[in-house]
């Protein structure tokens, strides 16, 4: 039996999402009012999840693609307080905050959400990204970000559920720490490493992991997700796969096509040479050279009519992916089309989820 998929919004809360393209969209700001335009349209429409990216330092060229951000712990408080049953989880880069102060702020979004709250927990690897505040931790770091995150992700689980914390290592020094309130349950991890080191981190420590894959066929995620399961059988543990998915869907396969060949011909090359450049140490996709990953930042993207897309979400849990958190070119309109044109045509929804929903 096919497990229905999860569905889920990568929220707007950085300049451009997962398109580096010059016109607008895909260009916008990460305003409040946007991000809570589809916080709140995901809620009606019965979507499981919302998830905010954190983001410190950009990639500049003509957009500033990414310069521009949103905190995302500040930003998952806010979409609490006006949402009532949806999942929310914010992203914590863990060179940039201390894990004492991270489980405070975990449980007060806890207590705000009334229980709704996770952690994306990302290692770090963008050192101009932390070493332009002074917090990289030395070129070292890159090797042993796995063995900080093991610790950091250790001592919060402690914090959350112990009454006294003690440790000391080469990264932390708790001496009887106490950290109140304690969460209502046990807060859900999401990680999303895709080097050999990072799936095991996934598999034996968090609750769901990203997957990308060396292209965006059903196959290779389908590849990637037994890869993972395997990971986190190894510890006698279930991991849910997800997958960043952007989403260009129109009436036709080919007004889909001709939007996303759009976005390859307006991207924009200066943003990309820099992204390209930092991510070179970290990068796990075959394909990199090619223009059109590098338009759509190597994440996985889908383009066609809202039958071919209904029917590659269909495809993603027939793979056995649990989820998918989608990202837009245009935040202001592109999930309510989704929601209106896509999510009724696929067979592995929730059974009660709504068909049409108005914004």
């Amino acid at each position: 039996m096919v497990r229905p998929l999860d569905l889920g919004i990568f929220l707007p809360n950085a300049k451009g999402g997962a398109i580096m393209a010059t016109g607008s969209p895909p260009q916008y700001f990460p305003t409040w009012e946007l991000n809570k335009k589809n916080a709140v349209i995901a809620e009606k429409a019965g979507f499981e999840f919302l998830l905010s990216m954190v983001k410190w330092r950009g990639f500049g060229g003509e957009t500033n693609h990414w310069d521009y951000s949103l905190e995302s712990f500040t930003l998952m408080a806010a979409c609490a307080a006006v949402t009532s049953r949806i999942q929310l989880y914010a992203s914590v880069a863990i060179p940039t905050i201390h894990p004492g102060v991270i489980a405070k702020m975990t449980s007060t979004i806890d207590d705000v959400s009334n229980g709704r709250f996770g952690v994306n927990i990302v290692s770090g690897w963008n050192k101009l990204e932390y070493s332009q505040m002074g917090l990289w931790r030395g070129d070292a770091y890159f090797e042993k970000r796995y063995e900080y995150a093991t610790e950091y992700l250790d001592i919060l689980r402690r914090l959350w559920r112990d009454e006294r914390v003690n440790h000391k290592s080469e990264f932390f020094d708790f001496e009887d720490c106490k950290s109140y309130p304690k969460p209502s349950r046990e807060i859900p991890i999401i990680c999303a490493g895709q080097s050999d080191r990072g799936i095991s981190f996934t598999g034996q420590y968090a609750d769901f992991g990203f997957l990308g894959g060396q292209d965006d066929s059903l196959e290779d995620l389908g590849r990637l997700n037994k890869k993972l399961q395997r990971a986190a059988g190894q510890f006698g543990r279930n991991v849910g796969a997800y997958v960043l998915l952007t989403v260009i869907a129109e009436e036709t396969d080919e007004a889909a096509f001709r939007k996303r060949d759009f976005f390859i011909e307006t991207s924009d090359r200066p943003a990309m040479s820099e992204w390209a450049r930092v991510a070179g140490m970290d990068f796990s996709r075959a394909t990199y050279q090619d223009l059109a990953v590098q338009t759509f930042m190597a994440i996985p993207y889908v383009a066609g009519s809202y039958a071919t897309v209904a029917q590659y979400l269909d495809g993603l849990a027939e793979n056995g992916i649990a989820g998918v958190c989608f990202i837009f070119p245009d935040y202001q309109s592109d999930l309510q089309r989704l929601v209106d044109n896509v999510l009724p045509l696929m067979k592995h929804r929730r059974a009660d989820a709504p068909a049409l929903v108005d914004a």
